[in-house]
This record gives structure tokens, sequence and C-alpha cells, in this order.
């Protein structure tokens, strides 16, 4: 394609650029929201000082898939590119509000890294399955795929230089993609290969209308089981033995399972004791990032309806334009303008002075939260918040001495630099406690050097195997993949990365699988009974409601006189959910029962939610219109082949995957992936 008429780069509109930049968004977004668990790099540092963690070569194979590998590159490559959608997304869609992570560190902690190496081997299942069934895409799929969606108004090809200029303006390089779009087309050739004998039949369709378009009002009360756990009190050792045996399969170890104790480094106490200098901290105190308030004057632009939002916003750029001074032409007073054109009355009597705002006064989200990045005298662009675009301009502010930013420039800097101090402590805790095996006299040396006692460094896990929650840091893949690796006891392991720090293991025990023991799994069992006897107890709670209440109109004060809050919903459907948890029994019961009545029983919420009943009354229903049915036919089977679709092909991708890992052919090194994000968010700090 490189070589062809079509191979080079070429431009695409307004629209499609911010079309492409959007489903780039989505797609990122929707692969980086899983794996929720904190996994801190582990990036050596020397006594002096952090240095820069050596790269990973680029060609190092991390992950094998047939004849497929994913290298260090490429998978260093998707975390930068990741971190750099953030950073627009957070710039160009959120201005002003959410949290997002915009460094490479702080995709570890979310775990998003270990997301990214997945989404890298599924794509390699992708095509060599599809290598193996022949549907690669081919140079003349790609070519025509490119004339499609790069064309002008007129419907033609736009050419291969202003192809060329436009990836280059959005940071692409033709070959990366041609290279993406290529496996775009081949994806698509194997999905529609694997879900070409789906059929919706139109009852099917119909079934899926009249519930998609069927509505009801309710009214519920949620009683969740932890709520109740406080009046069941402890089990006895009976409950425990009793619910033990009953579920000892539920119980039974499949694999090895650790004991292991463990010298715990926190970040925050290592922040602690890190000397920073007022030299370092007058290096970090910008005047601009600082400022304390802000006079300001705004003007507000209301949007009525979304049609109107386009009129609104060119009437709001060219007021910017007028107040900067519009072509060569002097700026208009700002006073005026507002007074003119301004729709908050209270500010624009006055010229749209809103008067002298704190920072600290100003919530985040809110449009005025903005002008704080503008210089006396500076005039916004037109800011969207709710139904109104802001402009605003900055006639005076003030800002904080660096004596009055000096406490928090202090946590910013400890904040910086306390990973790599925790880092550096930790590996003298590995060569330490390597070197002497002795777990006190490391734990007492590195307590000193911390300023704590000896026993808050030092920890204990109970026996676990992998994928059990441990306490005091939970399901850690990382944590696991190391303390697997120690077989002889008192052998130590690397430092890992746990909530707020780091860890250094040292085996205490190794147990095989085999019939499991009460003891060993105590915490288990007595957790299960106390969730299990609270469930009860909430729901022979809601039964009591239900008696008490009789129907809907009853339940107000049925909840009101045992305290339990009656909450509405106004819109509900097969899809919705009571109290931000799905119930499974919601919506099919609701059918069955009339307008004004209790469902007559209590409602369980579905088994991935916190253990949770609810009471739940019908107050109103609207049936679905199945007269409109016959125009949404289409859509509507088109849906729900798509839907099936996506199930059918995620299966059998999973089944491919399956597949490789039995026969050997699917190998991911995760302890090599895991140096390679170490390293490039070492680098990028060192960058920064």
């Amino acid at each position: 394609m490189a070589q062809s008429e079509v191979s080079a780069t070429s431009s695409v509109s307004q629209s499609n650029r911010r079309r492409t930049l959007l489903i780039a968004i989505i797609c990122f977004l929707g692969f980086v929201m899983v794996l929720a668990y904190s996994l801190p790099s582990r990036a050596p540092f020397g006594a002096s000082g952090p240095k820069a963690v050596q790269p990973v070569p680029d060609d190092t194979v991390i992950a094998r898939v047939g004849n497929r590998t994913v290298t260090a590159k490429e998978y260093t490559d998707s975390l930068k590119n990741l971190v750099a959608m953030y950073r627009r997304y957070t710039e160009q869609l959120m201005s002003g509000g959410g949290s997002f992570p915009v460094t490479i560190q702080q995709l570890r902690q979310q775990g998003s890294d270990r997301a990214i190496l997945q989404q890298l081997v599924r794509r390699r299942v992708i095509e060599l399955e599809a290598e193996r069934l022949g549907l690669v895409a081919t140079e003349g799929e790609l070519q025509q795929r490119l004339r499609e969606q790069f064309r002008d108004e007129n419907g033609r090809f736009i050419g291969v230089e202003k192809y060329k200029k436009q990836l280059a303006r959005m940071g692409t390089n033709y070959v990366d993609f041609e290279r993406d779009l290529a496996y775009t087309i081949t994806e698509e050739k194997l999905r529609n290969f694997i879900t070409s004998g789906i059929q919706i039949s139109p009852k099917e369709a119909e079934e899926e209308y009249r519930r998609q378009n069927t509505r009801f009002e309710l009214s519920y009360v949620v009683l969740p089981a932890a709520d109740f756990e406080k009046e069941v009190g402890e089990p006895t050792e009976d409950e425990l033995r009793a619910y033990f045996e009953a579920h000892k399969e539920d119980f039974r170890p499949t694999k090895d399972r650790r004991k292991v104790r463990y010298i715990y480094i926190s970040q925050d106490k290592a922040a602690e004791i890190i000397p920073v200098s007022d030299e370092e901290l007058r290096r970090e105190y910008d005047p601009n990032r600082h400022v304390k308030s802000i006079r300001v004057s705004q003007i507000v632009l209301k949007v009525l309806t979304p049609k109107d939002e386009d009129k609104v916003l060119q009437k709001a750029n060219d007021l910017v334009a007028r107040a900067r001074g519009k072509e060569g032409a002097p700026p208009e007073d700002f006073a005026a303008l507002a007074r003119g054109n301004s729709q908050d009355p209270a500010t624009a009597v006055k010229g749209g002075d809103l008067g002298v705002v704190e920072r600290a006064n100003v919530k985040p989200g809110d449009a005025v939260e903005a002008a704080f990045d503008l210089g006396i005298g500076e005039i916004s662009e037109p800011i969207r918040r709710g139904n109104a675009f802001y402009i605003f301009k900055v006639v005076d502010r003030t800002i904080k001495s660096f004596e009055e930013a000096k406490p928090g420039l202090l946590a910013i800097v400890r904040n910086r630099l306390s990973y790599a101090k925790a880092s550096q402590l930790a590996d003298e805790a590995v060569s330490l406690l390597s070197r002497t095996r002795n777990f006190d006299e490391t734990a007492a040396a590195i307590a000193t050097k911390l300023n704590l006692k000896p026993e808050d460094v030092k920890r204990e896990t109970p026996f676990f195997a992998p994928g059990d929650d441990v306490p005091d840091i939970g399901s850690n893949p990382s944590f696991e993949e190391k303390t697997s690796a120690l077989t002889e006891p008192n052998e130590v392991g690397e430092k890992v990365g746990i909530r707020g720090g780091f860890a250094v293991p040292q085996l205490v025990e190794i147990k095989k699988p085999g019939d499991p023991v009460l003891d060993e799994v105590r915490d288990k069992v007595a957790a299960k009974v106390k969730q299990e006897k609270a469930l009860q107890k909430a729901y022979d709670r809601a039964k009591e409601l239900i008696a008490a209440a009789k129907n809907a109109a009853g339940l107000k004060a049925a909840a009101e006189a045992r305290k339990l809050k009656v909450q509405e919903i106004k819109d509900f459907n097969d899809t919705a959910y009571l109290d931000n948890k799905s119930f499974p029994a919601a919506f099919p019961n609701a059918e069955k029962v009339k307008v004004g009545e209790l469902i007559p029983m209590p409602l369980y919420a579905a088994r991935n939610a916190a253990p949770t009943v609810a009471v739940v009354a019908v107050t109103a229903r609207k049936d679905a219109d199945l007269t409109k049915f016959a125009e949404r036919r289409k859509e509507t089977m088109d849906r729900l082949r798509g839907d099936r679709a996506n199930n059918l092909f995620e299966t059998y991708i999973d089944s491919v995957k399956a597949r490789l890992k039995e026969s050997g052919q699917l190998r991911v090194d995760r302890a090599l992936a895991e140096r390679v994000v170490v390293a490039a968010a070492a680098n990028e700090a060192q960058v920064e």
C-alpha cells in the first residue's frame, strides 16, 4: 500500500477528524477500565537518588502467539499512546472536570497496563486465527477502504498528499494508520465469518421491542446485607464448622498456598523523611499556578435547545473576537459587551462583574475555574457548562507568596519523590534481607530509617493461593507472581508494589493442594457465614415491610416507621438499575403485578453486586406501543443480531486463546512485561 496511489496518508474533513478522535478515545476507554488494582513499579535507585531505569530493548519479545509476537516497543508505544489519549481527552472534552491518568505510573496504579497487554495479545490471536482461515485483509480491500474513508465533498478520494498531511497533523504516520486499518478489516472479516449464521426471528424481535419499550414507575426500598452484619454478631465455632462442612468444596485449595512475611515500606512514611530545601521549592514555585483569587467579569449566553448550540457558540466566538480586537480593530469594552449581550441579569447590569472569586471557594467543574489560568486582561475562549457558554475576563488577581504556597509545594515535591525514596528503601531491604535472611534485623534497620518502630514495618499473610484477597494487599497479581517464585522457607523475593508502598517478601511456608482445613480458611468461612446471616436478616425485614405496607400506597409509611428510605425511579425498564445495582427479577416481576401493587416477595441483587434485597412497588406502567413496531422491526432485529454476534465472537476468541494456551502457542512473560512498564514509567518521570 505504501507504494500505491493510496498508500500515503490522506486528509479528512473536520467532522471526520472529530469522529476519529472520539472513536479512538472510546476504544481506549472501553478496554482500560478493567483490572482495578494498584501496581506501583519497581524502579531500582541508588543511595544518591533516583536514576533513570534502563529501558528494555525494543525488539525484546514479551508475548508470543503462534508465529506472532508482542515486543517491548509495541507495548511501550501503546502505553504512551493511551497516556496521550487521556491527556487529549482531559483537555478537549473534559476541560476543568474529571480525573484521568496522565502518566504511565498512574496507568499502572489503575492496572490499565495489564489491560493494554491483554488487548495486544487479543489482537495477535485474531490475526493468527484469521490467517489460519484465510481471512487476512488484502491490499485491494485496504485501498478500497481508504478511498471510502477519505473522500471530498464530491465523493472522490482526496489525494495522496492531502492524505499524508492530514494524518501528520493528527500526529499519525501513514504506515501505522494503514497497519491498524488492515487489522480492523481482518477482524471484521473474521467476525463476519464466525457470526454469519446468526438469525433473529420476527417473534424474537417483537418480544425484544416490547421489553425495551415497556416502562414502569417504581417505588422501592433497598436493604443491604452489610447494614445487618452488626446484628448477627460473630459466628460461633459450631456455625463455622457446620458451614465449612456443608461448603467444603468451595474452600478446597487447588493450588499451592503460601504464607509470607514481608517488610512494608509506606510511600507516605518515606515522604516524611525526604529533606527538601527552599531552593528546590523555589524552583517548583510558579506564580501562575498559585493564583489565590481573581477579580473577574463574565458574559453568559444560554443554550435553550440543542439545535441552538451552534448559533450560540458562533455568537460567543464573535464576542470573544470583538473583546480581543477583531481583524485589526481595537478591542471593544468588555463591560459594554456584557451589558448588551450577557443573559445573566445579576452580572450583566454591572458590566459582567462577578467580583472577587477565591480559588478555595470554586468547586471542581465550575465554569469560572478556567479563569484562574488567565493573566490580567486576558479573555477566555467560550466555555460550555450546563446549558450556557461563558466568556471570562480577568481584571485583577492575587498570587500566593512563596511562603503561603510553601506547605503545598512541599507536599507536591515530597509526593513526587516519595515513590523513588520508598523504592530505594525497598531495594536496601531486599539487599540486607537476602544477605542475612534475618527478618527482624532487616525490619529494625528499615524502621529506623523511617523513624518508625520495627513492628510498624513487619507484616505476615495467612496462607493464600493465587486469586485470593490477601489482608492489606487485596488481589494483587504482581504480589502473587513474585511470591509464587519462592520455593524454600526464608527465601527472599523481589520488592513488589502493593497498596500505598512496597513489600519485600520472605517465604514462611508452602502447603500443597489437599483437603481444606478450617483453621486455614477460618476468616473466609466467618465472612461467608456473617454475610449469609445478614442477607437472611435483610430478607426477613423485607418480608415484614411487604406485610406492613400491603400495597404501593402504604410503602412510604411502613418504611419510615422502620427508618428506611423509599426511593423512586420514573423510567424503569429491563436494563435499568435500582440503587446502582442490577436486580434481574425486577422487570419480569413488575410485568406480573398490577399498578399500585407490591411485588409479593423481596428481590435479590445480581450475584456480582453487594448482597442486597429490595422491596419494590409498581406505581405506574406504560406498555410498548406495538403499532410502531413495524417501523422499528429492522432496527430491533439488527441490534439483537449485533448483540448476539458480539457475544458469539468474544466466546469464539476466548476459545481460540484457550486452545493456544493449552498447546503452548500462547505465552506471556509477565515479569518481563512488568519491567517494560517500570522502565517506561521511570524514564517518563525523568523526562518530565
